[in-house]
């Protein structure tokens, strides 16, 4: 009995131990990301350009041209797509992958199915579709992944930043109109749009109405 109720009393201590040991921790803690909290305050009052994010910048897009299989055309072509990528810390662009046209803030997990059955990443004629003829998916990857920039930064360090980018093909060279064809490229983030403009190689032409 007297070894029975020895180890109990030890397991309790033990126990109590424990519990103590992580109170204290969580104190500690606590303790830690107050005074984290306050000295990032206090730095922020001092110097706010030390923590300043600062978004990309000095955004580059390489042209693009349509493919010769699109000289069949009589008639307006148009066909659009989104992407998804990462404007990395190190300059370069990373992981651009195709992603589907949901309103802003809905998971990529809810296109197909319940309010979002028919969103997809692609558009031809104003409807959304499965993917896009002609490589055109392709052409819109390789641009993206060629594109310029400085990285955003954090309190002065280089860091990664997701970005979406809608990609317009409106080819319209035919017998009435020359020179009027665009690949539309927009760049945006969480807060604003980041570049945008028509990267179409034979845009300098002018578009003439016949």
């Amino acid at each position: 009995m007297p070894r029975l109720l020895h180890q109990f009393v030890l397991t309790l201590i033990l126990m109590v131990g424990i519990v103590a040991h992580q109170i204290m921790s969580e104190k500690s803690t606590f303790f830690h990301h107050s005074n984290d909290s306050r000295l990032m305050a206090d730095l922020h009052r001092r110097n706010p350009a030390a923590i300043t994010y600062i978004p990309i910048s000095n955004v580059y897009v390489p042209e693009a041209d349509f493919p010769e299989t699109f000289k069949r055309f009589k008639s307006f072509y148009g066909a659009s797509l989104r992407l998804r990528a990462l404007f990395d810390s190190d300059g370069t662009v990373k992981d651009v992958v195709p992603f589907p046209m949901l309103p802003y803030g809905v998971p990529e997990s809810a296109a197909g199915k319940g309010e979002f059955p028919g969103y997809t990443p692609f558009m031809r004629g104003w409807k959304f579709s499965k993917d896009l003829p002609f490589g055109l998916t392709e052409i819109a990857i390789d641009q993206i992944a060629r594109t310029g920039f400085s990285p955003a930064t954090r309190a002065g360090k280089p860091v990664s930043q997701w970005v979406m980018i809608n990609v317009e093909f409106g080819y319209n060279e035919n017998r009435f109109a020359s020179g009027c064809s665009t690949i539309e490229v927009t760049i945006m983030d969480d807060k604003d749009v980041r570049w945008s403009g028509n990267t179409w190689v034979h845009r300098d032409r002018g578009c003439v109405l016949i």
